[in-house]
């Protein structure tokens, strides 16, 4: 009976929990090895400094579809981004991209990825269309490799 009061009292003394503040937690790792990935990166990979070119059909100021087309990021030892981040800037309008596939969609909790066929191809392309009057539009191209959100790239010339 002594020993099941003594596992009672413990069992109560855990349940409330230690007085006074939590121990902080720590964390520490070495490396170690040989080879280019060796140790830990100070600073990410940039972008793509070229910006992305532009092309428009359709009937001004109506319904029109840009197609955009950069040079393909490899951020990390030659490794292509795995998706791009499109970016939009017009003079008369700040509506999102409502369709074609430069507005990409969530991906490893990054929104608005857009995610190349052959993401290892020289030259990455996608559309944005819209029946919105926008007046002069720019695109930046951000590259993506999983959660890693790169710099984006210079804006595009104006295209009407």
């Amino acid at each position: 009976m002594h020993s099941r009061l003594l596992a009672v009292l413990a069992l109560l003394a855990l349940a409330a929990g230690a007085p006074g503040p939590l121990p902080e937690a720590a964390a520490a790792w070495a490396v170690s090895g040989a080879g280019p990935a060796t140790g830990a990166a100070t600073v990410m990979p940039a972008g793509s400094p070229v910006a992305p070119t532009v092309s428009a059909e359709g009937v001004y100021p109506a319904a029109r579809t840009f197609t955009v087309t950069w040079n393909t990021a490899r951020p990390f030892g030659g490794r292509p981004a795995t998706g791009y981040v499109l970016t939009r800037t017009a003079t008369l309008s700040s509506a999102a991209m409502d369709t074609g596939t430069c507005r990409g969609t969530v991906t490893d909790g990054v929104p608005g990825v857009y995610v190349p066929a052959s993401p290892g191809a020289a030259t990455q392309t996608c559309t944005d269309s819209t029946t919105l009057y926008l007046g002069a539009v720019r695109y930046t191209v951000t590259p993506v490799h999983g959660r890693w959100v790169g710099a984006a790239s210079a804006a595009s010339a104006a295209v009407f």
